[in-house]
């Protein structure tokens, strides 16, 4: 399953996209839900605050190396204005959800394993992030994750929070 829906985002990372996200665009909603319920991800709600909103998955070694980072830098620009949100792609949500069961994080979960929301964002790698500027729109991609991009992420957050 899990080569399965990486061979899907391969595909769709290298298709073109009507609705490819891209620097400077407003960010799009998608239908990913929140746990526990049907309700819906509403990504305006945090217009306002600057956004990281984070694509991973828990067969993605990258992708968890990056949650504690993202929940670092969250939990100490809280009070700025500075959130996450991650959406998980997992096939089965039940993966994702014992994985923040034994790695919990302070930040909102969504959910969609049917893979509208990577298409809908045009995710080409894993984890894929998007940080949002207070007015809504989208100022970073940042494809992947490594130890080293921290000090450039963190240089990012800042400066949104400071404009």
């Amino acid at each position: 399953m899990k080569r399965h829906l990486l061979s899907i985002l391969l595909l769709l990372g290298s298709s073109a996209s009507v609705h490819a996200v891209q620097q400077g665009m407003s960010v799009p909603e998608c239908p990913a839900v929140l746990p526990g319920n049907s309700e819906k991800l509403n990504l305006g709600a945090y217009q306002g605050k600057v956004l990281l909103i984070d694509f991973w998955a828990t067969w993605c070694p990258p992708c968890k190396k990056s949650m504690p980072f993202f929940n670092g830098l969250r939990n100490q620009h809280l009070k700025d204005g500075f959130e996450v949100v991650a959406i998980n792609v997992d096939e089965n949500t039940e993966d994702a959800l014992r994985y923040l069961e034994a790695h919990p994080v302070n930040y909102v979960t969504a959910f969609d394993s049917s893979g509208e929301c990577p298409r809908i964002f045009d995710v080409k790698a894993m984890p894929s992030s998007y940080l949002v500027d207070r007015q809504g729109k989208v100022r970073v991609v940042h494809l992947g994750y490594r130890d080293e991009d921290q000090d450039f992420l963190r240089k990012q957050v800042n400066t949104l929070l400071g404009e």
